[in-house]
């Protein structure tokens, strides 16, 4: 009889997973979607469950969360024992997966990318089952699903419409046949599997960057009876201004995606079309200080290497946020562009900045001020 480690817990079945500790998870490194994260949550319950798969379609502007919401599903499948059997995750841009002279949707690379993190989650040369099994289970992410509409500049694209008629037959589950070299006995052979697509689940994202101006122009035309709000807010500085702002997610219904040029037999298959909230202010500041990829965690591992701690205060994290806030088409990326201003001076000569401070660690602190962002984005402003 095989020991077994005292303390050792049994692996629990991806049954006894709850949508609210899926969610608890997801939002530990996505900050600011919560009303995202919770339908995110159930799909993969749904999916690692045996239900019918939930499968996504992710809008929102650059920069606010689409990759990082394939990322934290992609490390919750590998970190939780419970989805040992689901973590094959491919990500594919929608572009890959058309001829563009032929106009004939190609399953094949889909399929391939597929395999590829099948067998590398297996470890060793699979058996036409273990292949075929895994890769049935897999989640497969479609990045850039909006640049393949079914129309482009009033007419109709056969690239965006071979696309989406694709995949509506892989989302509607069906065998797709694929050469494989798989173990046979004591050798390898090439074999022709079938895979069927029925439980994988489909996650698509995409900006939609004309879904914006287009919803917007119905919404402000006149006869609409909407009036849209006005807040007030609160700069870093204090002062109080009346700002006017659209929000996608308040007006959005699904024609709208019809008639950007997403077929309606393609986007039904979406169990949630969700709308990615824009970055507030707060959400901003949280990101920058706290999300483990932000631009101020890069840097802080940076100048640790160098013995240098380096912090930032509330005024400048929220001067920051503020700025990056303007360029709001932009999201958490604008958060970058910004935080680069000010520290790349000190990235490169920190020993000449005149700002470390001998801390009792024998190393140096560095401290990033309101003032200092300001005399950056000064320096950086049109003159």
């Amino acid at each position: 009889m095989p020991l077994v480690p005292v303390n050792a817990q049994p692996v629990r079945q991806p049954n006894q997973v709850t949508p609210t500790e899926i969610f608890e998870a997801l939002r530990a490194s996505v900050l600011g979607q919560d009303e995202v994260l919770r339908p995110v949550a159930l799909a993969i319950h749904k999916h690692t469950t045996g239900a019918v798969p939930g499968n996504l379609l992710l809008v929102g502007n650059s920069g606010t969360g689409k990759t990082t919401i394939m990322r934290a599903v992609q490390r919750l499948f590998r970190e939780r024992p419970e989805y040992a059997a689901f973590r094959a995750m491919a990500v594919i841009n929608a572009n890959l997966l058309v001829d563009a002279e032929r106009l004939e949707f190609r399953p094949d690379r889909l399929l391939a990318a597929v395999e590829g993190r099948a067998r590398a989650e297996i470890g060793h040369t699979p058996s036409a089952e273990e292949l075929e099994r895994t890769m049935a289970r897999a989640t497969i992410c479609i990045d850039e699903i909006d640049k393949m509409s079914a129309k482009l500049a009033g007419k109709a694209n056969p690239i965006g419409i071979a696309l989406q008629q694709g995949l509506l037959t892989l989302m509607e589950g069906s065998l797709v046949p694929i050469r494989c070299r798989v173990r046979a006995g004591e050798r390898d052979e090439l074999r022709t599997l079938e895979i069927d697509t029925r439980r994988m689940m489909f996650i698509c994202g995409g900006a939609f960057e004309g879904l914006y101006e287009q919803v917007y122009a119905r919404v402000i035309a006149p006869g609409s009876g909407v009036k849209l709000r006005s807040t007030m807010v609160q700069s870093a500085d204090g002062n109080l201004r009346f700002e006017t702002r659209f929000a996608l997610g308040e007006f959005f219904r699904m024609e709208d995606l019809f008639e950007y040029g997403m077929v309606p037999q393609f986007a039904s298959r979406f169990e949630s079309v969700l709308l990615l909230a824009e970055l507030t202010l707060p959400v901003l500041q949280q990101i920058l200080r706290e999300a483990p990829e932000s631009p101020f965690r890069r840097s802080q591992a940076y100048f640790a290497a160098q013995g240098i701690a380096l912090e930032i205060d509330a005024e400048a994290a929220a001067l920051i946020a503020e700025q990056a806030e303007r360029s709001a088409r932009m999201g958490a990326r604008a958060l970058r562009a910004v935080f680069s201003r000010v520290v790349a001076p000190l990235e490169f000569d920190p020993w000449g900045s005149g700002a470390l401070q001998p801390n009792e660690r024998g190393g140096f602190n560095l401290l990033i001020t309101g003032a200092m962002v300001r005399a950056a984005l000064q320096a950086a402003a049109p003159k």
